[in-house]
C-alpha cells in the first residue's frame, strides 16, 4: 500500500512545541492527581481505613435512605435531578480549570474507592452513571456560568419540591441537627449516586442482579466501557445508535491541470485497447497475481498517472475535511483499476450486480477503520448515475468528478438514465483507501489486508460468471446476484450496526438481567430524534429513518409485551384483567391519532424532511385536523397512549419508571421542536407554522 499522512505542517513548529508543552503539563498534573487521590483513599480520607463502611454496613445506610424515598414519584424525580445536579457541579469545576480530564480521573478514583463498599449491581450502575456524567460534563463546560448555576439550582430545588409534594422528609433532615453533621453530610454526598439508584432498584431489579463474583473489579467494567466508548466516539471511529449519523458519501471535483491531464492520459489509453461492447472491461493498477496477463494491467505511464491522482491534494483534503487531519490514509493498490461500462446491460451475468442495490464488501464489523471505494469520472457521462439510497444522494460522475463511499457499509447501485445515451464508453477509475485514526493502526492494516484479499477472490468469481455458458457458471452467477440482494436488504431494512447492537445487549442481558436490554433499547429513538434535529447538516437521512423506525418498533413491542404480561399475570377471567375503559381508550385513540397524523404528513414529513432539507416545506403544510387544533399532535397523542399503559396497576408496579421516562424524553424533544433548538441558530420563542407540523 501507499501511505499518505493526512496530518499537515500547518500549525508550525512553535504551535507544535506549545502543544507538546501543554500535553506534558497535563500529563504531569494527571499523574500527580492520581497519586494524590490514591494516597487519600488509602489513608482513609473517604471514611478512614479502619472505618470504611463495608458492604453489610452500606445496606444499613441505604435502608435509612430508602425510608425517606418510598414514593415512586419522589424517586423518579431524584433519578433526574440528582444526576443533573452532579453534571452541573462537575461542569463548573471543568470550566474553572479549563480542562475536563482532571474530573474524569477523579471519577475513576471515586468509582474504584467504592469497589469494596457496594453490592455488585450498584457498583456497576454507579460506575456507568458516573462515567456518563463525567463525559457529559466535559461537553457541558462550554455552557455559560449562568446556565450551569441555573441548572444546579433548578435541580436542587426540584429535589426539595419532590419531597414537599410527596410528603416525604429529606434524608438530610434526619441528621442535620446532630453534632457530626458535616461528617454525615460528607458521607451522604459520597454515597449519593448509589443511594438514589438503590432506592429505585430495590424491587425493580430483583435478585438476579445481586449475584457476586470473586472480585468486585468485574463490576467496574461498565465504567471502563463508557470511557472507552467515549474515546472511540470522540475520534470519529465509532458511532453509537443514539448519536447523529453523518452521511459518509464524500465528493470533490478535480480541477487542477495535472489531474485533468492524467485523467485524459488514462482514458485515451483505455480507448486504444478496444473495450468490450457487451460486458464491462477492467484493467488492474498492478497485477494481483504472478500469472495475471500483462494485457490486464496498466502500463507504466498510465500507472504513474493513476498514482498521482490517487495521492493528489484535492482527494487528501476531501478525506481530511470529513475525518480530521490526524487520520491515516492508505491507498490499496491491490484493488485499484480502470473500469469501463459496456453500452448494454447484460442480464443473468454477474455484471448485473452493479445495477442491483449492493454493498461491495463483507467486513462491516471490523471496528475503528473504513475502506473507501472512490469513483473518478473520465468522460462526459450523462447516462449512468451512481445512487446511494441510504443518504440519499446520487451523481453521474463526469470528467474530474470524485465520489467516495464506504466499501463495506454503503448500499449503492448504478442506474441508466432513461432517454439519455452516452456518445461513448463510460470510463472511471476505481481507487481504494483504508482510513483510520493513528491509534487504530492494527485495525486499519487488518481491514486493508482482508479487503484486498476478498477483492481478489471475488474478482475471480466475478470473471468466472461474467459470461456464463454452462449450468454451473449460470448457477454461480445467480448466487452472486441473490446473495448481493440478501446482504443489501439486511442493511437497508435493519442495519448491521443495529443487529450488532441488539445482539450485544441481548448477550449482556442474558448474563445479567432483562432490565439491561430494556433500558438500552427503549429510548434510542428519542435520543436520535434530538441529536438529528439539533445537528441537521450532512445527515444520512435514509439511515436515520430506518433506525428510528426500528428503534421505535422494538421499544413499543416491549411495552406491549410487558403490559400484556403484567395485566394477565393473575388472569382467571376477563373481569380481573385490570384494563379499564379509560386506559384502553387512551391507548387506542392516542396511537390512532398519531398514525393518522403520520399519514397526513407522510413518512418524510414526519421525520424532519422539511428541517433537513429533503422535501419542500409547502409539500407538508397541513391544515387538516389535528394540525392547527392540537399543538404537536403526534407527540402529545403518543404521550396520552403511554399514560394509558401506566394506568394499569400491575404494570405500574412491575415497571414504575418506564412510562415516566418515555414521556419525559418525548416532552424534552417536543420542547426542542417548539423552540426550534438546533445547531448554529439562535433559540426562538416559537416555531414557524411549517415547524409545527412534524413529530
Amino acid at each position: 500500500t501507499v501511505h499518505i499522512s493526512v496530518d499537515t505542517d500547518e500549525l508550525g513548529s512553535s504551535s507544535r512545541a506549545s502543544s507538546t508543552e501543554m500535553w506534558t503539563v497535563r500529563s504531569t498534573a494527571a499523574a500527580v492527581l492520581v497519586v494524590a487521590m490514591v494516597v487519600c483513599v488509602e489513608a482513609g480520607w473517604f471514611g478512614g481505613k479502619e472505618e470504611k463502611i463495608p458492604e453489610a454496613e452500606y445496606h444499613v445506610l441505604s435502608k435509612k435512605f430508602r425510608g425517606y424515598h418510598m414514593d415512586q414519584n419522589n424517586i423518579f424525580a431524584h433519578m433526574i435531578t440528582t444526576p443533573l445536579s452532579v453534571l452541573a457541579v462537575v461542569a463548573m469545576v471543568n470550566k474553572a480549570m479549563s480542562v475536563a480530564f482532571i474530573t474524569q480521573i477523579a471519577t475513576v478514583v471515586y468509582c474504584v474507592s467504592l469497589h469494596d463498599k457496594l453490592p455488585g449491581h450498584l457498583l456497576a450502575l454507579t460506575g456507568l452513571a458516573a462515567a456518563a456524567l463525567s463525559i457529559g460534563a466535559a461537553r457541558a463546560m462550554k455552557l455559560s456560568w449562568i446556565v450551569l448555576a441555573a441548572l444546579f439550582v433548578a435541580n436542587y430545588l426540584g429535589q426539595e419540591a419532590a419531597h414537599y409534594f410527596t410528603g416525604e422528609s429529606t434524608f438530610q433532615s434526619e441528621y442535620q441537627q446532630k453534632p457530626d453533621f458535616l461528617a454525615l453530610l460528607a458521607e451522604h454526598t459520597y454515597y449519593l449516586l448509589p443511594l438514589v439508584f438503590d432506592s429505585a432498584l430495590t424491587e425493580f431489579v430483583g435478585a438476579p442482579m445481586l449475584t457476586e463474583v470473586a472480585s468486585k473489579a468485574y463490576y467496574l467494567l461498565p465504567m471502563v466501557a463508557a470511557f472507552a466508548l467515549q474515546f472511540f466516539c470522540s475520534t470519529g471511529a465509532l458511532t453509537l445508535p443514539f448519536q447523529f449519523l453523518h452521511n459518509r458519501v464524500v465528493m470533490v471535483k478535480l480541477n487542477k491541470s495535472q489531474d485533468i491531464k492524467d485523467l485524459a492520459e488514462i482514458r485515451a489509453w483505455a480507448m486504444s485497447k478496444g473495450p468490450s461492447k457487451t460486458t464491462s472491461t477492467h484493467w488492474w493498477y498492478q497485477a494481483p497475481t504472478e500469472d495475471t496477463p500483462a494485457a490486464q494491467v496498466l502500463e507504466t505511464k498510465q500507472q504513474e498517472a493513476f498514482k498521482r491522482i490517487a495521492v493528489c491534494d484535492s482527494i487528501s483534503e476531501m478525506f481530511r475535511a470529513r475525518f480530521g487531519k490526524d487520520w491515516t490514509l492508505d491507498v490499496l493498490d491491490g484493488m485499484n483499476e480502470v473500469y469501463v461500462s459496456s453500452p448494454h446491460t447484460v442480464k443473468n451475468t454477474s455484471d448485473e450486480v452493479f445495477y442491483t442495490r449492493h454493498i461491495d464488501g463483507p467486513y462491516y464489523f471490523v471496528p475503528f477503520a473504513s475502506c473507501f471505494r472512490m469513483i473518478i469520472g473520465l468522460d462526459a457521462n450523462e447516462a449512468i448515475t451512481t445512487k446511494f439510497p441510504m443518504v440519499p444522494t446520487e451523481l453521474a460522475a463526469q470528467n474530474g468528478d470524485v465520489l467516495a463511499f464506504d466499501f463495506h457499509r454503503e448500499v449503492h447501485y448504478i442506474e441508466k438514465n432513461e432517454g439519455v445515451t452516452n456518445k461513448d464508453f463510460r470510463i472511471v477509475l476505481k481507487v481504494h483507501y483504508c482510513i483510520y485514526p493513528a491509534w487504530a493502526i492494527a485495525f486499519g492494516k487488518l481491514l486493508g489486508f482482508l479487503t484486498v484479499r476478498y477483492n481478489m477472490a471475488f474478482r475471480k468469481l466475478f470473471l468466472f460468471t461474467l459470461t456464463p455458458s454452462g449450468l454451473y457458471p449460470q448457477f454461480a452467477a445467480w448466487n452472486v446476484v441473490f446473495w448481493t440482494k440478501v446482504v443489501h436488504q439486511l442493511e437497508e431494512k435493519l442495519g448491521y450496526s443495529n443487529i450488532g447492537y441488539y445482539a450485544a445487549l441481548g448477550v449482556l442481558a442474558a448474563n445479567t438481567h432483562y432490565t439491561v436490554f430494556l433500558a438500552g433499547t427503549s429510548f434510542l429513538h428519542y435520543l436520535r430524534y434530538m441529536a438529528t434535529y439539533y445537528v441537521r447538516e450532512n445527515v444520512a437521512y435514509g439511515a436515520f429513518k430506518r433506525d428510528v423506525l426500528l428503534y421505535k418498533t422494538v421499544s413499543i413491542a416491549q411495552l406491549v409485551i410487558l403490559y400484556t404480561s403484567a395485566a394477565t399475570a393473575n388472569f382467571t377471567s376477563v373481569s380481573n384483567l385490570g384494563i379499564d375503559g379509560v386506559a384502553a381508550a387512551m391507548i387506542v385513540l392516542g396511537y390512532a391519532l398519531s398514525i393518522y397524523a403520520t399519514m397526513l404528513l407522510g413518512v418524510d414529513g414526519t421525520y424532519f424532511g422539511i428541517e433537513l432539507g429533503f422535501i419542500k416545506a409547502s409539500k407538508n403544510y397541513v391544515q387538516k385536523f389535528p394540525f392547527g387544533v392540537i399543538p404537536h399532535p403526534m407527540i402529545l397523542s403518543q404521550c396520552v397512549a403511554l399514560a394509558g399503559f401506566h394506568r394499569n396497576e400491575a404494570f405500574r408496579a412491575a415497571w414504575p419508571y418506564l412510562i415516566p421516562a418515555h414521556i419525559c424524553l418525548y416532552l424534552c424533544h417536543m420542547a426542542q421542536e417548539h423552540f426550534d433548538v438546533h445547531q448554529n441558530k439562535p433559540v426562538v420563542a416559537a416555531a414557524s407554522k411549517a415547524d409545527k407540523f412534524k413529530v
